[in-house]
């Protein structure tokens, strides 16, 4: 017994640090989501480089997230594409069935893997941490806006035991394209003036994640002070520029569409990027 006194200060410390890093905290999800998350580097690039980090519609990660990465590694700037239903064990029927329905995995959920994946982020050696975006499609842009809201008031994402004051350090821009704004956005009724500048690209004809629910949203935003544009392409339809977007009647690809959003992308990965280096 006379080596018990001298064991407890160990094991009250192995004690601690399990519970800092248990679940519930950023540590744990991140560890958790890291291997759910594909990191692509650009080529021939000396030096940390910056990132973006890219989140799928509810259907999950298909072509589109691919396509994007590659415009950002072509501008010399490293994608890493985050499946948060690989990460729940969400397939392709569940997501159709659950997540698109909200059943399961809403914003205020998922936007923990947005802190997790930024986490995993600043550990990654070749990634300058000061240059950062983020971009999310559909369900993905609800998830940013949950998460913008969040970081701005403290709250912490649903499976968090509390919200990082530096959350969202080094992000410089937050891109969304057709995000859902609908009843349970939280942006609906919460400020984003703290955010990084958001942006956002609205479908005219889209009928799921509708553009005058998000239109409403951003200019009372805009009116509180936050820093967001938005840009509607009329005639387009939600997840027009996804060409392996399973059936839908309410989808239609559009190449000129396409075309222009990866312009748009590639513009807002320059201006917030690469233009500026500090």
């Amino acid at each position: 017994m006379t080596g018990l006194p001298r064991l407890l200060p160990l094991v009250a410390l192995v004690m601690l640090a399990a519970c800092r890093n248990g679940p519930g905290t950023v540590e744990h999800h991140a560890k958790t989501l890291a291997p759910h998350i594909t990191v692509l580097m650009p080529e021939g690039q000396d030096g940390p480089v910056p990132a973006v980090l890219l989140f799928s519609g509810c259907g999950g990660v298909i072509s589109v997230q691919d396509d994007y990465a590659a415009i950002a590694n072509e501008a010399g700037v490293a994608a890493l594409i985050v499946d948060s239903h690989s990460a729940r064990g969400i397939g392709r029927f569940g997501a159709r069935l659950l997540v698109c329905s909200g059943a399961r995995m809403r914003g205020g959920q998922r936007a923990g893997d947005v802190i997790a994946a930024l986490a995993h982020a600043r550990e990654l050696p070749d990634i300058d941490t000061s240059r950062l975006a983020l971009i999310g499609w559909s369900h993905g842009g609800w998830t940013l806006l949950d998460t913008l809201t969040r970081a701005g008031d403290g709250t912490p994402p649903d499976g968090l035991r509390s919200m990082p004051e530096d959350a969202l350090e080094g992000v410089r821009s937050v891109m969304l394209v057709y995000p859902w704004c609908g009843v349970l956005n939280r942006a609906r009724d919460h400020a984003l003036p703290g955010s990084p500048p958001v942006h956002a690209l609205l479908a005219g004809d889209d009928v799921i994640a509708r553009p005058q629910a998000c239109a409403h949203l951003f200019e009372h935003q805009h009116e509180a002070g936050a820093p967001v544009d938005w840009t509607i392409l009329e005639g387009l339809t939600h997840a027009f520029d996804a060409p392996d977007e399973p059936f839908d009647p309410r989808v239609r690809h559009d190449a000129d569409g396409t075309r222009r959003a990866h312009d748009w992308f590639s513009s807002q990965l320059e201006t917030s990027l690469i233009a500026t280096r500090d």
